[in-house]
């Protein structure tokens, strides 16, 4: 059936920048451009791609007279949305958003301006009836009515009106401006088939903080409303969850999970294109909710890797093939399985992008990997007038070139620093084997910007680390365990992944490096750390000799370890074992903050770095800590907000940034403003 759009379409100014500026600053743009927006006319471009027959109906300038308009006409016309419904008025602009948008974390700040008139219930009715009568000639023809819930005493009465006069359409409806009260909000629901409840609004006007309760009241006719007359589901962005829904002929609570992107270029639109892909299969017919939303999720994490509304004419060929089941009689389920579950058998795939920043010299003999060149830069010294000193070129001691790496027998311990696949790297120039290309779950088998941070602020802090021991949680390939080692007195790069565990061995023996030895370490063994000092049960088990060296642990560093919310607490649970076990060791952790659409959330979030923040500990060191030892604190603020008694559950830090410019790059990559590192002075114990 076709789709009619009631709601905005605008001229969206775009302002690129490489991170937000402060208030009263000036910023470059990066890049400019015009484009049309609009909640209404994006939703229709999307779903027009998809298959969906779409008309745009909202007030518009002549096209004929004024440019604006004439942009977003033709604009919409090249996706075949129709625009013939549009009521043309004399006065005033099309709406225009001034948008700038963050190139940092992907994420945007809209300035809206509007002075044309809304569109009024009169000249909607008169629409549906031109609709009707003139142009599908059928006044019993099926048609969508899909409303933006602006303005939402008017569109109360326009959904109304088609109650009454136009009972074939089905209707949905988008509750997300948070100016409107619950009160009117929630008739505007109940009139409609299905309904697209904004999270925001949720919490900020009726004080729900979970889908699920939200639902609950729903089922238990908090509101008094008849939701079973037109309801058909209710559908819940939920942030970096995902998606929630509930359909009103079941009574669970379905839950589809946050989709990932390696990097957002932008999100601006991605809400909309979500609602735009969930209406192109609704208004098929008996295409499965899931189905539909999968798609619809899957639609608005593609538009986030790029600009505009343009989608990939394979991603539109195969999301039009997953939607085609209006016609096909009985649905074979297990086509339908095979459809739903798709992308989460296939793995999704992620690159650090530091192989375009580096030097490649050749693909490994495993035929994984590729070896790169990663020379130390010198530092620039500048003597007492800002000069730049150049030094003397001297010889330099070279490391030790036989130490520990692997495990088990000391003698099969020892390796040396070789010519490998021909190559042999220097003091000066590290020679690394890496993947260029992963799956999340051997994301550590890349050389990641974090990890070249991390390893610039050990070179340049070199009193912070000799005579050191050092553990590495997630050494992933081992570069920054070997920087370490050849400043510390001992280190360990542990990995719960055993082929890491062996690039970073074979890494090791490219490259000159100190006492250095690899381990395996799984933080989701809550024993792990406990049994440190074991039999070896593997190639990289700990031995005997370790559990002496590590009661002298005083330092630990992880790079590029949050992922997601539950390795960060993954992470956070190991690292307070280790610094309440070893109670000298502090953290070193550098990050680079990636932001996540999480299926329409209409917001950009960044998982794993979100979660971190929430458990470090704010409060006032002079009124709220009492230092217990070293590295642990008690925090009376903290003790009185937490509610468990379990020590493993009480997990919050001391930490404090740590500048980035305040030291020089030592490395040729591209040093991003999204690059974090922090210090964690201390563990803070109930």
């Amino acid at each position: 059936m076709e789709v009619i759009a009631v709601g905005t379409a605008a001229i969206d100014v775009v302002h690129e920048v490489a991170a937000y500026p402060e208030e009263d600053t000036k910023a470059r743009s990066l890049a400019t451009r015009k484009c049309r927006g609009g909640n209404a006319a994006t939703a229709m471009v999307v779903c027009s791609q998809l298959g969906g027959r779409c008309r745009w109906l909202s007030t518009s300038m002549d096209p004929a007279k004024d440019s604006d308009a004439a942009f977003i006409h033709a604009d919409l016309a090249s996706f075949n949305v129709d625009c013939s419904l549009a009521v043309i008025e004399t006065e005033g602009s099309m709406p225009v958003s001034y948008i700038l948008s963050s190139r940092a974390t992907g994420s945007r700040t809209i300035v809206h301006s509007r002075t044309i008139t809304e569109l009024d219930v009169e000249s909607f009715k008169k629409q549906v009836e031109r609709y009707l009568t003139d142009i599908s000639q059928d006044m019993n023809a099926p048609v969508w009515f899909h409303f933006e819930g602006r303005n939402m005493e008017t569109v109360r009465q326009m959904m109304l009106h088609l109650r009454e006069n136009v009972p074939q359409a089905k209707i949905s409806v988008e509750i997300e401006f948070p100016r409107y009260p619950w009160t009117l909000a929630k008739t505007l629901a109940s009139l409609a088939d299905f309904v697209f409840m904004s999270k925001d609004y949720l919490r900020d006007n009726i004080n729900i903080g979970s889908a699920q309760e939200f639902f609950e009241m729903i089922r238990n006719q908090q509101w008094d409303e008849d939701w079973n007359q037109w309801v058909k589901a209710f559908i819940c962005p939920w942030g970096s969850e995902g998606v929630y829904y509930l359909e009103m002929s079941g009574t669970a609570m379905h839950h589809i999970p946050a989709a990932q992107l390696d990097r957002v270029v932008e999100s601006n639109g991605a809400g909309d294109s979500f609602i735009g892909a969930s209406l192109a299969g609704l208004s098929r017919g008996n295409v499965p909710l899931e189905l539909v939303i999968k798609t619809a999720c899957d639609v608005a994490t593609v538009k986030c890797s790029q600009h505009g509304f343009k989608l990939p004419d394979e991603m539109i060929l195969k999301w039009q093939q997953d939607l085609q089941l209006e016609n096909s009689g009985e649905i074979d389920d297990q086509v339908l399985d095979s459809r739903i579950t798709d992308t989460e058998q296939t793995p999704h795939s992620v690159t650090s992008e530091v192989e375009v920043e580096l030097e490649l010299v050749s693909q490994t003999d495993e035929g994984s990997g590729h070896l790169f060149a990663v020379p130390l830069l010198s530092a620039l010294v500048e003597d007492d007038d800002g000069d730049i000193v150049v030094p003397r070129k001297q010889a330099r001691k070279r490391m030790k070139s036989e130490q520990h790496v692997d495990s088990g027998d000391e003698a099969a311990n020892k390796v040396n620093t070789t010519k490998t696949n021909n190559l042999r790297s220097t003091d000066a120039v590290f020679v690394l084997e890496a993947r260029s290309r992963t799956t999340w779950d051997t994301a550590g088998t890349q050389l990641w910007r974090a990890a070249l941070l991390l390893a610039e602020y050990i070179y340049n802090s070199p009193e912070l680390f000799a005579g050191q021991t050092v553990l590495e949680l997630g050494c992933g390939i081992g570069f920054t365990s070997i920087v370490a080692s050849r400043m510390s007195r001992c280190v360990y790069g542990t990995d719960c992944d055993e082929s890491a565990l062996r690039l970073a061995t074979r890494n090791a023996k490219r490259n000159s490096h100190g006492d250095l030895r690899f381990r395996l370490l799984d933080w989701n063994n809550g024993n792990a750390i406990s049994t440190i000092g074991a039999t070896p049960s593997s190639t990289y088990g700990w031995t005997p000799s370790d559990q002496a060296e590590l009661e002298s642990l005083t330092t630990i560093i992880a790079s590029d370890v949050f992922y997601d919310d539950s390795t960060t607490i993954l992470f956070l649970r190991a690292l307070r074992r280790l610094m309440v076990q070893y109670n000298r060791a502090k953290a070193y952790v550098s990050l680079e903050r990636r932001s996540v659409f999480s299926a329409v959330a209409m917001r950009v979030v960044s998982l794993g770095y979100d979660a971190f923040q929430d458990h470090i500990c704010s409060h006032e060191p002079s009124t709220c800590h009492m230092r217990i030892c070293e590295n642990q604190i008690r925090c009376r603020a903290c003790s009185a907000a937490t509610t468990g008694n379990k020590e493993e559950e009480f997990l919050r830090f001391v930490v404090h940034d740590i500048v980035i410019n305040d030291f020089p790059q030592r490395f040729k990559y591209d040093r991003l403003s999204s690059l974090m590192l922090w210090v964690i002075d201390a563990v803070v114990i109930p």
